[in-house]
């Protein structure tokens, strides 16, 4: 007999990718009498609170909010749903992914027989491109004060590992034990978004459990491209990273993430500016001040919307763009922003496919500050562009930039990020 399971899926205004999951989910349920499958609803205005209510009710308890409470506040009332159920696991699912026939089988199926794991994530495939990874394992970058996703970008084969030990999987879809949300509690509503599924599974390891994502286990995500109409995701992802890192690092580490977020602070403010586009640097500064004092949940003022910028202004026209990068998944992604913009592109080296007339060769790097390269031109992941003739020029005019800023910007924003660290231990130890 199969084992208990809630399942818990939080939605907020994407009814026809919801509908898509619960049919998915369905293929499961129809032979697991023993799901239980919650809704958490944040107040959506697209009819999905309807929908659910008219289509699935018969298999599907809705959990309406008043309020959008974002991802961290609708998948905490879903786990205090599921710990209310007595069901003996919890998997949390996001609304936009399709799940293969198996996947939670899978996940549960693995956490019976390895009672050291706690947490069990899928493997997660982009929903356009199927054999592609989105995400198999990801880790905290403790030194870096980021996150890594190694596997992302590559293909899905047999040559990928069939367990990655990691430090966290995403609430797009894992599996726990019921037990270890009642030993470690919730999500941390205060993210709102981003970061809460991180801070969650770095809980879960802290109380002695660990965290693996299963090759075997597959869903399909959408996942939506960032949002190039506003700052929405540049912020709360700044903020959060802030809160995270505050609440498990030392005093002398954070004053080193507080130097650290200075100096990216400096190369953000000075390309912004070059592009003629603040909204991003303005709207990264905002998430300093509100880790400073404490502003947490959702903060839509903070939310700003971008300025038009295209970084073909520093690049001559061409027929085509050859393209090369050392980071695959970076190249796929800056690959499909240069066909966006007129493209087209040939990925590879000059003897790699037939381009007819002129041909701009351009390296894909992670920051334009840090290249050395031999092409045409160069663009990085924030597309930050320039001709590698220009470069030495711009390094020099950012040399100079810098140095004003540290004097100037740099101690007010360290003050703030040790003043909010000091905060929130005090609030939280």
């Amino acid at each position: 007999m199969k084992p208990s399971l809630a399942v818990v899926i939080c939605n907020y205004n994407k009814i026809e990718y919801l509908k898509g999951c619960l049919d998915s989910l369905w293929v499961s349920k129809k032979n697991w009498p023993a799901m239980k499958v919650f809704v958490v609803d944040n107040a959506s205005q697209d009819g999905s609170q309807k929908m659910v209510q008219t289509d699935y009710a018969d298999w599907v308890e809705l959990i309406a909010l008043d309020t959008n409470t974002g991802g961290a506040g609708g998948f905490s009332r879903g786990m205090q749903a599921a710990v209310a159920s007595q069901c003996e696991y919890t998997a949390l699912l996001d609304n936009d992914i399709l799940l293969d026939d198996d996947t939670l089988q899978t996940l549960v199926s693995y956490l019976q027989t390895q009672p050291a794991v706690g947490v069990a994530g899928a493997k997660i495939c982009t929903m356009d491109n199927p054999d592609v990874l989105q995400e198999l394992g990801a880790f905290i970058d403790w030194e870096n004060y980021n996150v890594s996703t190694p596997l992302k970008g590559q293909r899905d084969t047999l040559s990928l590992p069939a367990t990655v030990v990691c430090d966290y999987v995403p609430a797009c879809c894992m599996v726990t034990r019921t037990e270890i949300v009642r030993q470690v509690g919730t999500f941390d509503e205060a993210h709102f978004i981003y970061w809460d599924d991180m801070d969650w599974c770095t809980r879960v390891k802290r109380a002695g459990h660990e965290i693996h994502a299963i090759s075997k286990a597959r869903v399909r995500h959408k996942m939506g491209a960032v949002n190039t109409t506003n700052t929405f995701s540049n912020y709360y992802f700044e903020r959060n990273r802030l809160r995270f890192f505050a609440k498990y690092l030392s005093q002398p580490k954070f004053e080193d993430l507080a130097k650290h977020r200075c100096h990216e602070l400096a190369q953000q403010a000075f390309f912004s500016a070059r592009k003629g586009v603040q909204a991003q640097a303005i709207s990264a500064q905002l998430a300093i001040l509100d880790f400073a004092a404490g502003r947490w949940f959702a903060q839509p003022e903070a939310i700003l919307e971008k300025g038009q910028h295209s970084f073909k202004e520093y690049l001559p026209d061409t027929d085509a763009y050859r393209v090369h990068s050392h980071d695959n998944e970076l190249l796929m992604r800056i690959s499909a922003v240069l066909e966006d913009a007129g493209g087209p592109v040939v990925v590879g080296s000059d003897t790699e496919g037939e381009v007819i007339g002129r041909v701009l060769k351009l390296e894909v790097c992670e920051h334009i500050l840090s290249a050395k390269s031999s092409s045409d031109a160069i663009i990085d992941r924030y597309l930050n562009a320039c001709m590698v003739s220009d470069l030495p020029a711009l390094k020099a005019d950012y040399q100079c930039f810098e140095r004003v800023f540290e004097r100037v910007e740099t101690p007010v924003f360290y003050r703030q990020m040790m003043t909010g660290y000091s905060k929130l231990r005090r609030e939280t130890q």
